[in-house]
């Protein structure tokens, strides 16, 4: 008897000591993605296989998933992985502290200098250096990217958002973005370390592609891939080539007239007149 009790004390005194390691915080979601979970404060963390997900009102089984802009109540055990997933569409109550389970957070990509300065790379093999950053070297390791932009105001409601890339040969609908609000849009995908490569933003045509800030046609941007578990590229499009001042779009004109238009070029001079059908 004296054996059982001893053994049901200490199993008591493990869930415990396991109930008291554990660390709750509320926060609004980024991203959920690929076994990670990212909050609005720019700190991502592991999430387990098996991770619960509720209702943060009734306790019961989620009826939503995690996603942009949803609100979470995450649980963290001992290890820094999140097991439960509390979420609500109605923001919830401040709970806990970032600051306590920045421990946990995921490894960031260092800090690098500025891409866009770095001339005729080509994406280097693992083990390799990039030159002018001899002390970050590249192993190939698989890492989680997020690309998160903010749109000029003027950007229609309805447009889509994608990124183009060199890799792509340029595709304006290469890789599509999601919205996260009325000026944000963000994207996740996974690259290998050592990546490289040119991208812009557009609207889904070369034709609506952004602007620099000036408003010419800007230089496409650069990333380098580092190693790290997560990383985060925040960038701004300033303005969109389409509605920069006098980019209006003309008319384009048929091959020949018709009867049914017979001055399909409304751009010649006006000296000149229009080719005519011929009589019959």
């Amino acid at each position: 008897m004296r054996p059982s009790l001893s053994s049901a004390a200490l199993a008591l005194s493990v869930l415990l000591v396991a109930a008291g390691s554990s660390v709750v915080v509320s926060g609004q979601l980024l991203a959920y993605q690929d076994g990670y979970v990212f909050f609005t404060t720019g700190d991502g963390f592991h999430v387990a296989h098996d991770v619960v997900l509720k209702d943060a009102k009734t306790g019961g089984p989620a009826t939503i998933h995690p996603a942009p802009r949803i609100w979470a109540r995450a649980t963290f055990d001992a290890t820094g992985t999140v097991i439960e997933l509390d979420l609500s569409k109605a923001p919830l109550p401040p709970e806990g502290d970032f600051a306590s389970v920045q421990r946990f957070a995921v490894a960031i990509s260092p800090v690098v200098p500025n891409p866009d300065l770095l001339k005729n790379i080509e994406t280097p093999p693992p083990g390799a250096e990039v030159p002018g950053q001899s002390a970050i070297s590249f192993n190939g390791k698989p890492v989680l990217v997020t690309f998160i932009v903010q749109v000029p105001p003027n950007t229609p409601f309805t447009s889509s958002i994608y990124i183009t890339t060199d890799v792509s040969g340029w595709n304006a609908q290469a890789i599509p973005m999601d919205r996260i609000d009325a000026l944000h849009y963000q994207m996740t995908r996974r690259f290998p370390s050592g990546t490289i490569f040119r991208y812009l933003y557009d609207r889904g045509s070369l034709s609506s592609q952004e602007s620099a800030q000036n408003g010419l046609s800007r230089v496409p941007r650069q990333l380098v891939v580092t190693n790290a578990d997560v990383r985060v590229v925040r960038d701004t499009v300033y303005s969109w080539s389409d509605a920069s001042p006098g980019s209006v779009a003309q008319p384009q004109p048929q091959i020949m007239p018709t009867p049914y238009n017979p001055a399909p070029f409304p751009n010649l001079p006006p000296v000149i007149k229009p080719p005519q059908p011929p009589s019959r």
